[in-house]
């Protein structure tokens, strides 16, 4: 994933997904905070072939595998469901 914020609250997710996640890369910006094809070529590459790019895509099959495990009958997802569900039938 190229994490290439544009507006409003994307720079704040741009950092997310690169930095806490680890799920994509961020092309930089050249002096006049323009992203030229050459660095877009890169990120790209580096996607496809890097280690940094095969970290990030093993990471996003870990967070998929856990978000699976979240949704499942037993899961946190549905633990935390019915916590809040018995906490406001009992008020």
């Amino acid at each position: 994933m190229i994490a290439w914020p544009l507006f409003a609250e994307q720079r704040m997710n741009a950092v997310l997904l690169t930095e806490d996640l680890k799920v994509a890369l961020r092309p930089k910006a050249n002096e006049k905070g323009l992203i030229e094809r050459e660095e877009i070529a890169k990120v790209i590459k580096d996607l496809m072939a890097s280690e940094e790019g095969k970290r990030a895509q093993n990471r996003i099959k870990d967070l998929k595998i856990a978000a699976g495990k979240a949704l499942t009958g037993d899961g946190s997802s549905k633990r935390a469901l019915s916590e809040l569900a018995s906490k406001m039938a009992s008020n």
